[in-house]
């Protein structure tokens, strides 16, 4: 019986230690913690964010096949960083120059036509103003007049009809030289091939996919903040010029650079994931590998 008075004592005494320490822990002394850092939570009175990010080129470009046929030629070579101007593949296109040869002939053919038929309609109206004067004189039948007014239309006809015709083989050119120009896609900037999805000789059909370019001519890291971050940094965001930041790597190297923000996305409601994010767009930096995840610290 008094070794149970003793145990019931012992319990007794911490149940006591304890709601002691409840009561005391209820009310903490406030004591005012220096900024910190924050990747997603509340950063009204922060110095200085950290947040993390992808490393990646600036835009990626998914080329798609536009006309028919087969690759003759390719000319991305995959790892390698494509010169402007030069086609990343090429399609067979002799069918489609055989008639643009076809069609320039045409053209010059009508263009032949409409100076013979503006020459002779000149000189048939002045023929129709002459049987008019001579009418007038009474030495010509109305017949006769109105036989060379019923030429002039007919040859103002065969005029408009020639318009009509180079006009429409003049498009008919261009609709082929736009797609002997598809046959051979290329850009007019340098751009990374990344992968090709077809080989020499394979045949194509629109839609298809030929190859997949990356533009690093640039660099970009799309950042999100949270709502009180947003607040925090905002007129920072908005401000025109370039915006100074710190890249941290895995190993704490830190890379000091500037950037510009775009795609700057707000939704007040927040009913969106990712609400106030942006893309923050610098030059490349050297010793970074693209889809590399790093650290950007930035001071609002």
């Amino acid at each position: 019986m008094k070794y149970d008075l003793r145990i019931a004592s012992v319990m007794a005494l911490f149940f006591a230690i304890g709601v002691a320490s409840i009561s005391y822990g209820a009310q903490p002394k406030l004591v005012e913690q220096p900024a910190l850092p924050s990747q997603t939570g509340s950063c009204a009175n922060a110095t200085l964010i950290t947040l993390s990010g992808v490393y990646s080129p600036y835009s990626v470009h998914l080329i798609k096949a536009e006309v028919s046929g087969h690759v003759v030629k390719i000319n991305a070579t995959e790892g390698q960083t494509l010169k402007a101007g030069t086609p990343i593949m090429e399609i067979d296109c002799s069918a489609l120059e055989q008639q643009l040869k076809n069609m320039t002939d045409v053209l010059k053919a009508l263009k032949d036509e409409k100076r013979v038929l503006i020459k002779n309609l000149g000189l048939i109206r002045k023929k129709y103003i002459r049987y008019l004067r001579l009418k007038k004189e009474g030495h010509i039948e109305q017949q006769l007049v109105e036989d060379m007014e019923s030429e002039v239309n007919s040859v103002q006809m065969s005029v408009i009809d020639n318009r009509r015709r180079i006009a429409e083989t003049k498009r008919a050119i261009a609709d082929i030289k736009d797609r002997i120009k598809k046959s051979r896609p290329a850009f007019d900037h340098p751009l990374y091939v990344s992968q090709n999805f077809k080989e020499l000789y394979e045949t194509v059909v629109p839609g298809e996919n030929l190859s997949r370019l990356l533009d690093i001519s640039r660099a970009k890291i799309h950042l999100v903040f949270s709502l009180s971050c947003f607040k925090r940094f905002e007129q920072t965001l908005r401000a025109s010029g370039t915006l100074p930041f710190t890249i941290v790597l895995e190993n704490g190297q830190t890379v000091d650079a500037k950037g510009r923000v775009e795609k700057l996305k707000i939704d007040p409601d927040n009913r969106y994931l990712y609400s106030y994010g942006f893309d923050l767009v610098f030059p490349p930096v050297k010793g970074l590998l693209w889809g590399q995840v790093v650290q950007v610290r930035l001071k609002p």
